[in-house]
Order: C-alpha cells, then structure tokens, then sequence
C-alpha cells in the first residue's frame, strides 16, 4: 500500500545520524524473531518512520508517514503502556482491529520512547506477517523497553548537542558533499560542453559529426537531469515521482532492451516478462530511468557474448524485476558502497566524472516504497526491484 512520506525531516536526520539506532533495530528482530523494526515518531496528529530495519520487504521507509488513527501506536501514545500481540488472531483484545489486515501483520511490538525528562518522543514497534510465539515470554517485552528507554536516552543527548551546535550535518559530511559537487559540475558538465563545442565547429566540413552531436547533447542532458536529482536527495527534498497507471510497461522494457543493444551490440541482453492483467501504479519513466542505470552497469562489468538478462514477476501483490549478468562478481566491499555517489578517476587523483546511476536508481525505488538490492549467487551478478505498491 502507499505509504506516503513526510515533512518531518528533521527526526528523520536526527535518527539517521545515531549510528547506534541501526544496530539496535538489528537487535529488536534477532530478539523478537520479528522482521520489521522501526522508531517512530508519533505525536497527536501524525505518526512518521524515523529509522527502519525490514528484512521483509515490507516497503516501509525513513520519511514514510502512516495515518495515525490506523497504527496501535495511536493507542501507545494516549496509554503509554506497550502493546505486545504474539498471534493477532489469538489475541481477545486486537483480533478485530483494522491495523492488522491494513498493513498485513500477524505479530506486534509497540513500545513508548520517553525521553529522560520524561517528553514522549514516539515509539519502538516491530511486526511480522507471521506469528511470532516467542512474543508471549516476558523477558522479551522487559527487554524492548529497556531498548526504548536507551533510544529515549540518545534522542535526548543529540537533541541538546544540535540546539548547541545547529545544524545536522557534520564538517567532515560538508566537505564530502563540496567534493562531489565539484566533481559533478567542473567534471560531468563541463567536459561535455567543450566536447559539444568543438563538434560544432567542425559540422560545416564534417557532416557525420553530427551523430557525435547528438550523442554528446543526449549525455548531457541526462548528466543535467542526474546533477538536479542529486541535489534534491542531498538537500532532503526526495526525488518528484509521478504515479500512474500504466498498461504497456512491458512493451516500455523492450524498447529500453532494443536501445541497450543498440548501445553495446557485442553483448546480449534477453527478457523474461510476465503477462500483466492490470495495469500498474507507478512512474514509468522513473522506473525506466533506475533500469537503465542498472543495466548499463551491469554492460560495463560485461564481456562481448555475454547474456545479460531481465525477467518479471508478481509475487505476493508485489511488481518484481530482475537483472542477472555474469559479469565480475561483486565483492562484500564493493557491494557496501554500490548504491552510494562515487568518484570515477582516470587515473591516480584524476577524477572524470560523479556516478549517480545506481544511486539515483535506488533513491527511484525508494520513492514507490520498494527495495533495490544487489548480490552475486553462484557467480551471477543479480539485481532486484522489489515494487510492493506497483498493484495497490
């Protein structure tokens, strides 16, 4: 289901900056066996994702705000008192509340966050699709709270060091970001530029260089288009998605393939789509532009003959596509900043140019509540987009 995100980007930084928080979501699922972890920031009006651990695939996302009158959290807040549910159809209290078939959840932890000076910040909550037994054991619950309790403590802590020194970005992030900028326009926009130039002055005595034109323009064009996206993620603005429904996606995927073989006529690319019987909700352009990169990334770490392959399906009232190539298999250190902007060099401290791609493809994602993940399974390189809302 849609879950659209919100304003509140200030506790959404405050949380992604606590490097602890994403370890101690990883520590709530290992303990309670639940899948989907998450603080919220939840006051009289709006209940809003802050930091989230899902290995479900259930979509939800930092910046995701729910309607508060449908989350059990509503009731935390108003009660201050935790609400554990180990099987929801089990449960005398909750088997008839609408939050449960609403977001598809069998198992449930809400926890209150205080904070020391005893303000209520939001809650502690995690779920499953799947009853979770071990819910029913006390020990579990006492630890959530002292887990809520630490957050609270933390929350507080980097509340008083941002009033005292404002902003939420470090130095040492600044300067990250004026180097990739740097890179960006000096590099990405300005060498197309005099490459466009200098093509111009040569078309009144070479006529085929304006194929090299063309191809020049389209680059920079896209590379302006990638610069103004990479700047609306940085300053926290997200990416403008236009949801539609679309009935001839697959048909939009195989003139996508025709152009990458066009492009890299040495390597094969093949497709594997399901037959849709409804149309899909999402931006297709968008969607196209995050299979690109993907794509084109997968060409590059390709070999001529290799089969580089796309296939679909719908799984669980998700839209799923996948990439598979067999190119260089991708090493855990490579698979850590794959998604992340990064500097291409030439040479030792030459850069050439700021990949976006992967980045941009995966903010893509993002925006209609999915996942893109990258792997290497017995020696393939296989990219997935997972689209959980693409059928709502």
């Amino acid at each position: 289901m849609p879950m659209p995100f919100s304003s509140a980007v200030e506790s959404v930084e405050l949380l992604r900056s606590l490097d602890s928080v994403a370890t101690l979501l990883r520590v709530v699922c290992d303990l309670s066996g639940l899948r989907v972890a998450t603080v919220a920031e939840v006051t009289d009006d709006r209940w809003v994702a802050c930091a989230v651990h899902d290995r479900m695939d259930f979509g939800l996302l930092p910046g995701a705000e729910l309607e508060l009158e449908s989350t059990l959290c509503n009731h935390v807040r108003s009660s201050h008192e935790s609400v554990i549910i180990a099987d929801v159809e089990r449960s005398l209290t909750y088997c008839d509340h609408p939050a449960p078939r609403l977001y598809g959840w069998k198992s449930y932890v809400s926890v209150p966050i205080f904070r020391p000076n005893g303000t209520f910040f939001g809650t502690l909550c995690a779920l499953d699709s799947l009853p979770r037994p071990q819910l029913e054991q006390r020990p579990v619950g006492a630890i959530l709270e002292g887990y809520a309790t630490l957050l609270g403590e933390l929350i507080l802590r980097e509340e008083r060091r941002r009033d005292e020194t404002p902003g939420p970005r470090s130095d040492a992030d600044l300067q990250a970001l004026r180097e990739q900028l740097l890179v960006l326009f000096e590099q990405d926009l300005r060498v197309p530029l005099h490459t466009l130039a200098l093509t111009a002055e040569s078309l009144a005595e070479q006529a085929p260089a304006v194929r090299a034109w063309h191809g020049t323009v389209e680059d920079l064009a896209q590379r302006s288009a990638d610069a103004a996206d990479f700047i609306r993620t940085q300053l926290g603005s997200g990416l403008p998605l236009k949801l539609e429904w679309v009935d001839d996606l697959n048909d939009r995927l195989e003139t996508l393939l025709s152009q990458m073989r066009n492009r890299y006529p040495r390597l094969i690319f093949s497709a594997q789509l399901p037959a849709l019987s409804a149309p899909l909700r999402l931006d297709a352009l968008r969607l196209l532009q995050a299979l690109r990169a993907v794509l084109e990334h997968a060409a590059t770490q390709s070999t001529p003959g290799q089969d580089i392959r796309l296939s679909g399906a719908i799984r669980e009232r998700a839209y799923r596509l996948q990439v598979e190539g067999d190119g260089v298999p991708l090493q855990p250190a490579v698979l850590n900043q794959l998604f992340q902007p990064r500097i291409v060099e030439s040479g030792p401290g030459s850069p050439t140019g700021l990949a976006l791609g992967l980045y941009l493809a995966q903010e893509i994602v993002r925006g209609h509540g999915g996942t893109l993940t990258a792997s290497t399974v017995e020696g393939c390189n296989r990219f997935i987009l997972n689209l959980p809302t693409a059928l709502d």
